[in-house]
């Protein structure tokens, strides 16, 4: 019995298949070679919101949104674009159960942040689901990812002093005019970040307006100033 379970808890952490094609890949890769390469990296974006081509050919650019309407976060790394393959992992891990993909999904988070120089914020907090969806999910995937993260930059998850206190649509129910409204004031945040850096984990940025909401409702409550990591920006 302990082989066996010694056996699926491989199988688990290394899978010798290619977890988008199926083909055989080295031990402990996740995938192969081909679609590793298809991955969809950001070219051009800009550093406050990671919007994808919002920005041409200059390093450490802001988008002309960003400069109109400065978001209440200082900034915005994207380890990927939302697109093919990619949004089969992420759609995989949140909708299907696929909770071994967080270790995947988190370590190309993870590198990407490892790979950036500069200061790294105090704390992460993953942005937080409403209870009846957690109860109807059965975990919170930005968790599942920012844990991986967190190890790797050996950081702290605050997970207690942020809360999802209304129970709002799903964004991507929703037009993108409306997504604002969906989430305003959807989060609370307790005085434990006073004077803090935070950095706010989630799988997808699409809009922006999820964690612009929890980055204000952390600012209200002291922190110094927030981050957003995401493992892709649509």
């Amino acid at each position: 019995m302990v082989d066996i379970g010694i056996k699926k808890l491989h199988r688990w952490l290394w899978p010798v298949n290619c977890l988008l094609c199926g083909v055989r890949v080295p031990a402990r890769g996740d995938l192969c070679l081909a679609c590793e390469r298809a991955l969809p990296r950001p070219a051009w974006a800009c550093r406050r919101c990671a919007a994808n081509d919002a920005v041409r050919e200059i390093d450490d650019a802001v988008c002309g949104e960003c400069q109109k309407h400065p978001p209440a976060f200082v900034d915005t790394q994207a380890a990927f674009r939302y697109a093919t393959p990619l949004d089969k992992l992420i759609q995989d891990l949140k909708y299907h159960g696929r909770l071994d993909l967080s270790r995947v999904l988190g370590g190309y988070l993870a590198r990407h942040l490892l790979s950036l120089t500069g200061p790294r914020p105090d704390l992460i907090v993953p942005v937080p689901l409403h209870p009846s969806r957690l109860r109807s999910r059965g975990y919170n995937q930005s968790l599942e990812i920012a844990r991986f993260v967190a190890r790797a930059l050996e950081l702290p998850i605050d997970v207690k002093n942020t809360r999802r206190i209304r129970a709002t649509a799903p964004q991507t129910e929703l037009p993108r005019e409306r997504r604002r409204k969906n989430v305003r004031g959807a989060f609370q945040a307790g005085d434990a970040f006073s004077g803090c850096s935070v950095a706010v984990v989630d799988d997808v940025m699409t809009s922006g307006h999820t964690v612009q909401a929890l980055a204000q409702s952390l600012l209200e409550a002291g922190a110094r100033e927030v981050r957003v990591w995401v493992v892709a920006r649509a």
